[in-house]
């Protein structure tokens, strides 16, 4: 693991330099929801509590992260990027890893098996391509300080910008296999029973990781339209 200088010492470069090393622990949180869901589909269920619980851990440290940040967040910040903007960003961030802790309690409150192949198939894939969204996110916020030292340079917020709509491009593509997934459920609405409700609320839960990857990428669009 790379060194981590101390916060307050982060702050001194860069306000955003800690917001990344935020978004590095956001990204590893989510990152699990791919074994997750595969133990899952699997009927793994032993396999699917302990990512649970590793990923339970790794949403405390987001946390904490988070904390530290708006407790050493300088009132006043001489750059381009209001205050607020910064706080705003960091919580929709910070939900990302939110919603990645309680879709993965969700696969253990229930064990769901007999699962048709095109239900399993669908929450991979869902999973897959939220997974992306957040990943399009870490590179953005990896950005911002190029950003920042450029002056907003027209070259560099273009560059910002293609970054941010791949974020929206993922989770719209998300939303759409969210769509296919929600209705292959239905159609097997007989055969999983009490089941249908438990897939309906897992695969809601994991949209909702790419759902806030983009209000992250939203308030970034909104420092850089300012």
């Amino acid at each position: 693991m790379p060194y981590i200088p101390p916060l307050a010492k982060l702050f001194g470069k860069s306000p955003f330099k800690p917001l990344h090393m935020h978004v590095l622990k956001v990204k590893e949180t989510v990152d699990l929801l791919k074994p997750a869901v595969r133990a899952f589909c699997n009927e793994d269920f032993k396999g699917v509590e302990k990512l649970a619980v590793e990923i339970s851990s790794l949403e405390h440290e987001c946390d904490t992260i988070k904390n530290d940040i708006r407790e050493h967040l300088p009132k006043s910040l001489f750059m381009p990027v209001d205050r607020s903007d910064i706080l705003i960003f960091l919580k929709e961030q910070d939900t990302v890893a939110d919603m990645a802790e309680d879709a993965a309690i969700l696969m253990t409150v229930r064990k769901t098996k007999g699962m048709p192949k095109d239900i399993k198939d669908g929450l991979i894939r869902l999973t897959d391509k939220v997974v992306d969204a957040v990943d399009a996110l870490e590179v953005a916020a990896s950005e911002i300080t190029d950003l920042l030292e450029s002056s907003f340079s027209k070259k560099e917020v273009n560059k910002m910008l293609e970054i941010i709509h791949k974020i929206d491009d993922e989770e719209w593509i998300s939303d759409k296999i969210g769509l296919k997934l929600i209705k292959d459920i239905y159609i097997h609405e007989d055969e999983l029973g009490h089941g249908v409700s438990h897939l309906l609320h897992i695969s809601d839960v994991l949209g909702d990781v790419a759902d806030y990857a983009e209000n992250a990428g939203d308030r970034l669009r909104a420092m850089i339209a300012r």
